[in-house]
């Protein structure tokens, strides 16, 4: 670590004129040290770090070409921007000192101006490699350290530990039911919330303190000189204010709570790193066997890892095997309830066509959002779900030629809530209900089940509400004619910021303009196979 920011090392044995280049340097601002041969120089540099090395070519001692090959073998230097300063014109001696890693070459008696021209190349391609290091090491989200920069420096405080002597505690930390928080309230609603916890973590522990992202929605905390018990009632202060200190604006009800599971070398069973992470790993791994939101240290009984010693390894590989089937079991289910769907055309020929082009229209408006692909699939496939629960709709409503009534619109308006029961066994819809379930509501706080507003409501939600009213205003039904594109998108952009998202008004809109063909098409199609639909279910009631 560098002991003071310093952008110079000045090595030159001639007094005069390393006194003059100094003087040069510190008039630009740029702060400065100074050594008269190459091994004070190297011993500066190692201890400064700086970016940039000005050396003589002959000093007493080693040369400037010797230092400069002994500062590219040092792993540590990397990145070192090296002139060489010669007063001899001869060839070799360039190419020498070139091939022994010099970034620069200048001549005296040098200009001044030229001087402070190639100074400004090396900072700037020395800042420039700074900047390239600390993206390779921190997590661009959080700009806590990343796993990979986590191991290292784990690895380097786990060696002083045991080199020294104290103590070293690791807490593994998971945030709790962190996917429902993606599919309920979206990607960027995830990522205030990882960045939030970040800055919690940061302001809870101690400046001698690492926190990192270890990957997904963990952290990990390094705390060097810490015992177990210490180590275990940070973690408790973490977990206990966590909720009130993690807020998302416009979110007051999200409550983020996290799992923790704590390590430390004073655990006996702690002999390597390996131990500090695998003990404090399934600790975590058994808070949330016990329910989460909670903590558990490396000696809890449960907290030991298996006696048998399976290999973790193998169990997430079962567990991804189970995922996929998981999701092989989920597109037969939701084949199978497409299939009732499909069957309500008997009693409302109008379903089936709507929950398709909800379907359509909704992974049109997805995919111009940029959305991941599983919040895509999820809206899809609650577009095609959201209707079946016209099943418990009376026919007397579902087959009225006229306006409904209050009271025949109130039923109606309960379809996607009938929806929810319908498919409340099936946990492999829980995005699907989640978004089915607030379809109703309304961006203004006026709408149903629970009077939701603004980004509180699901964005999955949101985002099929424009589709499915813009489905609806383009299709005909007995009691009124179909709105053409431009009708449709007006009446939802007067509705936005009251029934509708703006956000996604104004996307529907573009979209639509985008790709007006191809919806016209679809529109146009929809409703001449309606008209077939109508008239053979019309001619098979008359009969031969």
């Amino acid at each position: 670590m560098r002991n003071e920011p310093i952008d110079v090392c000045i090595i030159e044995d001639d007094p005069d004129e390393r006194r003059l280049l100094a003087l040069r340097l510190r008039g630009t601002h740029l702060r400065c040290v100074e050594a008269a041969d190459a091994e004070t120089g190297l011993g500066l540099i190692r201890d400064h770090r700086p970016c940039v090395v000005i050396c003589d070519e002959f000093l007493p001692g080693i040369d400037g070409i010797e230092l400069c090959r002994r500062i590219r073998a040092d792993a540590a230097l990397d990145g070192t921007y090296v002139i060489i300063v010669t007063a001899s014109s001869d060839r070799e001696l360039k190419t020498a000192a070139l091939s022994a890693g010099a970034d620069d070459l200048l001549t005296k008696p040098y200009d001044e101006q030229e001087l402070k021209a190639r100074l400004r190349n090396g900072l700037r391609v020395g800042r420039l490699q700074e900047r390239l290091r600390q993206a390779a090491v921190t997590d661009g989200l959080t700009g806590l350290w990343n796993h990979a920069y986590f191991r290292e420096l784990l690895d380097r405080e786990f060696a002083r530990t045991r080199r020294y002597g104290g103590g070293l505690a690791l807490l593994m930390l998971d945030l709790d039911h962190f996917k429902a928080v993606n599919d309920t309230f979206g990607h960027e609603t995830g990522n205030l919330v990882l960045a939030a916890v970040a800055r919690h973590l940061s302001s809870m522990v101690r400046d001698t303190d690492i926190v990192a992202r270890y990957g997904g929605e963990e952290f990990a905390v390094i705390s060097p000189a810490t015992r177990l018990d210490e180590a275990a009632q940070l973690a408790e202060r973490i977990r206990a204010t966590l909720p009130d200190r993690v807020q998302v604006p416009r979110l007051p009800d999200l409550r983020v709570t996290a799992s923790i599971g704590v390590s430390a070398t004073d655990d006996a069973a702690v002999r390597s790193v390996r131990d500090l992470v695998d003990r404090a790993d399934h600790a975590l791994y058994c808070a949330k066997r016990q329910g989460r939101n909670r903590v558990i240290r490396s000696d809890a009984p449960d907290a030991a890892p298996d006696p048998f010693g399976i290999e973790r390894v193998e169990v997430d590989r079962l567990q991804k095997q189970v995922v996929s089937l998981s999701l092989q079991a989920k597109d037969l289910c939701l084949q199978s309830v497409w299939a009732l769907v499909q069957a309500l055309e008997a009693r409302d020929p109008y379903t089936a066509w709507h929950s398709r082009n909800t379907k359509y229209y909704a992974m049109e408006l997805a995919e111009a959002a940029g959305w991941p692909e599983p919040l895509r699939t999820a809206v899809a496939n609650a577009a095609m779900l959201h209707d079946l629960g016209k099943i418990g709709v009376p026919d007397r409503i579902l087959q009225s030629t006229d306006v409904l009534t209050e009271d025949q619109a109130a039923v109606l308006r309960q379809v996607p809530l009938l929806t929810c029961k319908i498919l409340e066994p099936l946990r492999v819809f829980e995005t699907e209900t989640v978004i089915i379930r607030h379809l109703r509501e309304r961006f203004d706080g006026t709408g149903y089940p629970f009077g939701l507003s603004g980004t509180t409501i699901p964005v999955g939600s949101r985002l099929l509400a424009v589709a499915e009213a813009f489905d609806a205003l383009t299709a005909e039904r007995p009691y009124r004619a179909s709105r053409d594109i431009d009708a449709a998108v007006a009446v939802i952009m007067h509705e936005a910021g009251k029934q509708f998202d703006p956000q996604f008004a104004a996307l529907l809109a573009k979209v639509a303009l985008e790709r007006r063909a191809a919806w016209c098409g679809r529109i146009r199609r929809s409703l001449e196979g309606l008209q077939r639909h109508v008239l053979a279910v019309r001619d098979g009631h008359r009969g031969p």
